[in-house]
């Protein structure tokens, strides 16, 4: 590992990759956090990344197969177990959002917008520990589906897809550490915090206004347009301006473009359909 630096960024040489980051250290670290080695992880991201499909390939069709043995069964209420598993991501997310937040809020009010979607997060930092833990919990939301297939609720294409594909980007993005992440695992954290919060709270049976359920949909939508308005910018930075290094290679950034306006365009014709159709609300869980 080697460590060069300028005024503004430094650069992380590790196995095949070069990360321009801004060197933001924190105050403290929890104990789980001093045990992060971001020269292994990286390592292991880089060669094994594109596990990420195959287990995408296993959850589709592992949602055909739960369907289908379903069909001549009863459906399975998994209250207390639905609980506790939307809490502890909850809990999870808040936790995330708070760690990662320290860094993100640190650049958002320090340092230009450039630099805050060019020069990437520190990876010896906690805010790195948390970038992967964020792509290894895409592996573990992927049991939201089994609770609604267990429960017989109809699991609709925008819920399987965002699954899959925020699966495979974030595993993507994860092997150059990608500037624009601090954005989109900020958000999401954020986002996950009360989206979760909210679904373990009606999974007890409380029920709240229609505007709740609105506002965690719009929630999920605006973070879907930043997701496109921040692939722009560095795509004008990168390929018009050209004056500062951006941690963003052109194949991961025309993912970045493609899956985010796909997201927004999914979640607004949710929206207007769930809110504004004739048809039943509801919601993705």
């Amino acid at each position: 590992m080697m460590i060069t630096s300028t005024n503004m960024y430094e650069i992380w040489k590790g196995p095949n990759v070069e990360i321009v980051y801004i060197p933001y250290e924190y105050m403290s670290k929890l104990k789980i956090e001093e045990y992060w080695d971001p020269y292994f992880v990286y390592y292991l991201f880089e060669k094994y990344w594109k596990i990420s499909f195959i287990i995408a390939l296993v959850y589709i069709i592992m949602i055909r197969v739960v369907e289908n043995l379903m069909k001549e069964r009863r459906a399975f209420e998994l209250k207390k177990a639905l609980f506790l598993w939307n809490i502890s991501l909850a809990i999870f997310s808040i936790i995330g959002m708070i760690r990662s937040g320290e860094e993100f809020l640190y650049v958002f009010f320090n340092r230009p917008f450039t630099h805050s979607i060019c020069y990437s997060m520190n990876p010896n930092e906690p805010v790195a520990f948390w970038a992967c833990a964020f792509a290894l919990s895409k592996v573990a939301e992927l049991f939201d589906t089994m609770f609604l297939v267990l429960r017989k609720r109809k699991v609709i294409f925008l819920h399987w897809y965002h699954h899959v594909v925020v699966l495979i980007y974030s595993w993507n993005s994860a092997v150059e550490l990608t500037a624009a992440g601090r954005w989109f695992i900020f958000m999401n954290f954020s986002v996950h915090s009360i989206m979760y919060s909210y679904y373990a709270l009606t999974s007890i049976n409380l029920r709240f206004p229609k505007i709740v359920s609105m506002t965690v949909t719009i929630l999920q939508t605006s973070q879907m347009l930043i997701g496109v308005a921040i692939s722009c910018s560095v795509y004008y930075l990168r390929s018009v301006i050209n004056m500062i290094p951006c941690q963003q290679s052109y194949e991961n950034l025309t993912l970045c473009f493609s899956i985010y306006l796909s997201f927004a365009i999914l979640f607004m014709n949710f929206f207007i359909k769930s809110y504004f159709g004739r048809k039943d609300k509801k919601k993705i869980e």
